[in-house]
């Protein structure tokens, strides 16, 4: 009889220790999302011509390179939420490497291939809101 309270102790316990490791990896998460949002708001675009626009793109790239750099070393181990930050490690990347093909063509005044790269960013920009609001969704549930 004592053997099945004992159990759901156990089970217990084990829910709480991994409710406790989705908190902490969700505010690793946040935090490194919130750390790229500060960073990215304090260049505001203000490029004027094809030479400050492809040196914006380029650092915008640098910050999505870190991004995707730091989404990588967190150590998430939670179902619930590994899958979606991998996701957005992925998308970091896919970013970055648009921006500097974009600001690759700018530079050699490539206007199609730029505006293919600036096309092929804007994409893996639309998927970037609700892909944190899966990661938030986990995160507050």
């Amino acid at each position: 009889m004592l053997r099945r309270p004992a159990l759901v102790l156990v089970f217990a316990a084990a829910s709480l220790c991994g409710c406790g490791e989705l908190k902490r990896e969700c505010r690793a998460v946040v935090a490194t999302a919130n750390a790229f949002i500060a960073e990215s708001g304090k260049g505001k675009p203000s490029a004027h011509g094809p030479e400050a626009t492809a040196r914006e793109a380029r650092a915008l790239a640098e910050r999505y390179d870190k991004l995707a750099t730091d989404l990588g070393a967190l150590s998430v181990k939670s179902e619930e939420l590994a899958g979606d930050v991998e996701a957005y490690r992925k998308l970091a990347v896919s970013a970055a490497t648009s921006l500097r093909g974009a600001a690759t063509a700018l530079e050699q005044k490539d206007w199609e291939t730029a505006r293919k790269r600036r096309v092929e960013f804007d994409e893996a920009a639309r998927g970037e809101a609700p892909l944190v609001a899966r990661i938030n969704a986990v995160c507050r549930g």
